[in-house]
């Protein structure tokens, strides 16, 4: 059985898969997360190709946030078996990932700070941006987890992107004050399946076996 890729977002790491992972492994799945550098978009981008190649012929590649630029551009030219966006960027060659977010402010866009060349998001905020169905413990947990993102770095999609070739999802959380439900609308016009969960930013903590379902489904 192929097996499943999961790319984490921004200021994350491989560990917020972790009930995913159980769940799938649960089902007798085969999954990687993978762990980005987060130091460039292309070192991310590197890094996720090294294992969606390693995965094999029909793998199913899911990115979260963030996580949805580095796979539309890892998952280039491969043979993956789908490609699945979950609140994520999902854009176009050439065009700016912030356009979406511009045009439809979420909560996020005033968390963000940006210090010594780095972006960060205020640590208050987090519960509400992200993790709004998450209990203000799990968050606290979680505050010391997260890394900061290099600024000045290009985000957006050099080359085709993977989806023109691949069948893909696109899972929208309706409840999103990171990315805004309309940012995510906009973007989903480009997948074949559009499924809509009324959820914050982090299904993955709070949905990881209607995750893993999903998932599984692909292959």
């Amino acid at each position: 059985m192929a097996k499943v890729v999961l790319v984490h977002g921004a200021w994350h790491g491989a560990w917020c898969w972790e009930g995913v992972v159980d769940a799938l492994e649960a089902k007798g799945v085969e999954v990687e997360a993978v762990e980005l550098p987060l130091t460039s978009p292309a070192a991310d981008v590197d890094a996720a190709r090294d294992t969606i190649v390693a995965a094999g012929e029909g793998a199913v590649v899911c990115g979260h946030s963030y996580g949805g630029l580095v796979i539309t551009n890892a998952a280039s030219g491969l043979p993956v078996g789908r490609l699945v966006y979950l609140a994520a960027f999902m854009t176009d060659q050439g065009e700016d990932p912030m356009g979406p977010l511009q045009a439809h402010p979420s909560p996020m866009m005033t968390a963000m700070r940006f210090d010594t060349g780095m972006l960060t998001i205020d640590e208050s905020r987090l519960h509400e941006c992200f993790y709004e169905d998450s209990s203000p413990e799990r968050v606290a947990e979680i505050i010391p987890l997260l890394r900061p993102m290099p600024l000045g770095a290009t985000w957006g999609v050099p080359g085709e992107p993977a989806w023109k070739k691949v069948p893909s999802t696109y899972v929208m959380c309706t409840h999103d004050k990171a990315i805004d439900v309309g940012a995510q609308r906009a973007m989903a016009v480009h997948a074949e399946e559009v499924i809509e969960w009324p959820s914050d930013h982090s299904p993955f903590l709070t949905r990881p076996q209607e995750i893993a379902d999903l998932l599984a489904s692909y292959l």
